[in-house]
């Protein structure tokens, strides 16, 4: 026998080194979960301290007569108590324990899904919503107007190189407009109307110049198109955009036959035809009817649909 002190040592297995490492693996895994834990508590300190907190839980815990927990109040409202989870002298009991109620959500999704909600604007985010929205409003018209005035009324459609390819695809005749380019051809440097033989013109008693309900319902549905997904991103919500855009709509075509057929020579517009003229023809001596009748007529000695 050799002494002990002698001997070598025995060779260290596979078996061996995989044991010896599997012992320092949960030195690291208790290492990596200490760490886990303590930024999950440093959140939850975080989360408790912060303003939000405080509109999710409630600011009275007592608890009724005969086991039924009173309305708890949660950032100013009210939650309704949920049977199911009581309180005891022990910690949380049955249903039938009868020692009390905590107040929860009554419906899935999360404790006190009304403290949940989306607080409504305050006086100054609903004057910018407002604002905002009628400049939207206002500049969504100005180019439904434009486009409708230069492109089908003056015909402009007809130069664009996408609408005579399609005709040229599909054969289909130039756009001839709804009387416009007439309209301008017979009117005068005075505005009266040197009236000539047209079809379109002749079937009009107001020989273009004013608009006519199915044209205010075209007008409206132009309008609505793009309204309501620039208004809606402002924070408006659809009934208020489609009031607005019928009654801004309105309000265009009624001071529209109010002012043109009238600087033509012609007859007032009655409710029969379109959106009546009596409502502002009043406002015909105003400033603000002057300038818009100055700026009409440099429209009309203006080639083209430049000046309107």
């Amino acid at each position: 026998f050799q002494p002990v002190s002698s001997r070598s040592p025995p060779a260290a297995t596979s078996h061996t080194a995989a044991t010896m490492g599997r012992t320092q693996q949960p030195k690291k895994g208790l290492l990596l979960g200490r760490m886990v834990l303590c930024l999950q508590v440093v959140a939850i300190h975080l989360c408790m301290r912060s303003p939000s907190f405080a509109t999710l839980r409630p600011q009275s815990s007592s608890v009724g007569p005969g086991g039924a927990a009173p309305m708890a109040a949660i950032g100013g409202r009210r939650a309704l108590p949920v049977a199911g989870c009581q309180l005891g002298a022990g910690g949380v009991g049955g249903a039938g324990s009868g020692k009390g109620s905590i107040a929860r959500a009554a419906a899935p999704g999360g404790l006190y899904p009304e403290a949940l909600q989306p607080l409504p604007p305050d006086g100054l985010e609903l004057v910018w919503e407002g604002f905002a929205g009628l400049i939207a409003l206002y500049a969504i018209m100005s180019v439904n107007e434009y486009v409708y005035h230069r492109y089908f009324q003056h015909l402009g459609i007809n130069k664009l190189g996408f609408a005579r390819a399609i005709r040229g695809i599909a054969d289909l005749p130039t756009y001839k407009g709804d009387g416009h380019v007439e309209h301008h051809r017979e009117t005068l440097d005075d505005m009266s109307l040197d009236q000539r033989p047209h079809p379109e013109l002749d079937a009009d008693p107001f020989r273009g110049t004013a608009f006519p309900w199915w044209a205010f319902c075209a007008m409206v549905t132009a309008v609505m198109g793009p309204s309501l997904p620039i208004l809606g991103a402002l924070g408006w919500s659809t009934n208020l955009i489609v009031v607005a855009v019928f009654a801004a709509t309105l309000t265009h075509a009624m001071v529209w036959n109010a002012l043109h057929p009238n600087m033509h020579g012609l007859p007032d517009v009655p409710l029969s035809h379109g959106p009546p003229s009596f409502v502002f023809k009043g406002f015909r001596d105003s400033a603000i009817f002057k300038w818009l009748r100055i700026n009409h007529e440099g429209h009309h000695r203006v080639d083209g649909a430049h000046a309107n």
